[in-house]
């Protein structure tokens, strides 16, 4: 759901090598006309592409970044039948695609505080702030230290939302993943957050820095928000379990994790956190258990990770640099930035063994140049925010790219992972990009949200949701 607070320093950028062979491509000008002026590169640099996609991908719909969108960048997607939440910096948009090729905008909320990772239950809109403010109300301002957390909204007039309360947690929220237990009448909130590697300045103030009983930074917990469906104004954190982590980049404390999927059938999740992806037992809601931890030395930072619909597969993502400051290096071409494809048997092992077993994995075979008016040039491996599609008839992802665009892979053969094809748009800096109800949604920093058709027949037989919260799976289809 996300860019990091942090980064290496940029590096060159690198020729992509793939393991599998792309779908065929073409390009043409979609997209380009809200670039401002043309970007010479510095000698040795590649030049960015013009759009580039498949032909089996087509856009078909979208709504343009507003004033609102355009003051920073878009983030994370949740989707409520014919509703889109499109989080973004300074608050967020909820759009109707009952018709994707023509989505309309219901409200653009005003509500500054980074990043506003969204989720959304009936008429409860969740969203994460991680930015100090003076108070939990979207006209507070910034101040460090200040309230950081989750903040719940009143969405049954989408046209008109309402600020129910803002619930204060330790390190803010980065991320957050929605939990549901409707036969407590509750929804629970797992919130991911972590400590700077550093006490770094920003427009908001010092970032989170924690000290354990030795004076070392550590942030070694998630914090679970418990929301009463009748009163969730009554919103409260009710534990922070410990979560057995490796210190970050080998600095003292730096811990925490980034980013959690739950599959609730399974009573498990996948956790990416940072320098290492675990599995957890969720059986006790409040309370998961790390039973598996994942480390790969190929993957520099575990930024995301989903589960195939049939709950045999877990892939974890690695966002290279982080998102401040996301790098390509020569010396990482195969690797960098890709999807690591795991069997989840092979990770069941309920003691909180180290492993790491992966079956293959899988990188966009383009360039991957963020060519906007706000950064002119800036190489960047990553494989985002993604999500599987809800299907029984084979293993497929659709995941954002950054410069990259979109992509989509059947990883049917674990060992063989192929791109199915994608949508790269000139000066793509997308963030989310996942499959709902025949359609792939984008949330895109410098275009605003699309809504792309695939045509091939790895979507078939692709079932429609009543809802997603992608970082939510509930049943296993079998």
């Amino acid at each position: 759901m996300r860019a990091g607070r942090f980064g290496s320093l940029l590096a060159a950028l690198i020729v992509v090598s793939v393991l599998a062979a792309p779908a065929a491509a073409h390009e043409n000008n979609l997209g380009a006309g809200w670039l401002t002026e043309a970007v010479e590169p510095p000698p040795g640099w590649y030049q960015p592409s013009r759009t580039s996609q498949s032909d089996n991908f087509d856009m078909v719909g979208g709504v343009v970044r507003g004033e609102a969108l355009s003051t920073y960048r878009n983030s994370d997607l949740a989707f409520w039948g014919r509703l889109a939440y499109a989080g973004h910096y300074e608050g967020f948009s909820i759009i109707d695609v009952a018709n994707p090729r023509k989505p309309k905008v219901l409200s653009d909320f005003d509500c500054p505080g980074s990043q506003h990772d969204v989720s959304v239950w009936q008429n409860l809109l969740f969203v994460s702030v991680e930015a100090p403010r003076t108070g939990p109300e979207c006209d507070s301002e910034p101040q460090a230290p200040g309230f950081e957390g989750i903040r719940i909204f009143d969405v049954s007039n989408p046209r008109a939302p309402v600020f129910v309360t803002g619930v204060p947690t330790d390190c803010g929220s980065h991320t957050h993943t929605l939990v549901p237990d409707p036969r407590n009448r509750r929804v629970l909130l797992y919130i991911a957050s972590y400590t700077a590697s550093v006490i770094a300045e920003s427009e908001y103030g010092n970032e989170c820095v924690r000290f354990d009983e030795n004076g070392e930074r550590a942030h070694n917990k998630i914090s679970v928000v418990e929301v009463p469906l009748r009163n969730p104004g009554e919103a409260s954190v009710v534990s922070e379990p410990r979560i057995p982590q490796n210190d970050f980049r080998d600095t003292p404390g730096f811990q925490g994790c980034h980013d959690i999927t739950v599959f609730m059938e399974l009573e498990k999740a996948a956790a990416a956190c940072m320098g290492e992806g675990q599995i957890w037992d969720i059986s006790d809601l409040e309370n998961p258990r790390t039973i598996a931890r994942v480390h790969n030395p190929n993957v520099e930072f575990f930024h995301s990770a989903t589960f195939s619909y049939d709950g045999r597969r877990v892939i974890f993502g690695d966002e290279a640099g982080g998102g401040t400051q996301a790098r390509c290096r020569p010396q990482d071409a195969d690797t960098l930035g890709a999807l690591w494809f795991y069997d989840v048997r092979d990770l069941d092992v309920r003691n909180g063994t180290t492993v790491s077993p992966w079956r293959s994995s899988w990188k966009v075979p383009r360039d991957q140049v963020k060519l906007t008016p706000e950064q002119p040039l800036e190489p960047n491996c990553t494989m985002h925010n993604f999500n599987t599609l809800p299907t029984k008839k084979g293993d497929v992802l659709v995941s954002s790219a950054y410069a990259a665009g979109t992509t989509m892979v059947d990883f049917t053969d674990i060992y063989d992972p192929q791109e199915v094809g994608h949508l790269d748009p000139e000066g793509a800096n997308t963030w989310s990009a996942y499959w709902y109800n025949g359609h792939i949604f984008t949330n895109d920093g410098g275009r605003g949200v699309d809504v792309i058709k695939v045509s091939d027949r790895a979507t078939r037989g692709t079932r429609s949701l009543p809802y997603s919260n992608p970082q939510t799976q509930i049943d296993v289809l079998r």
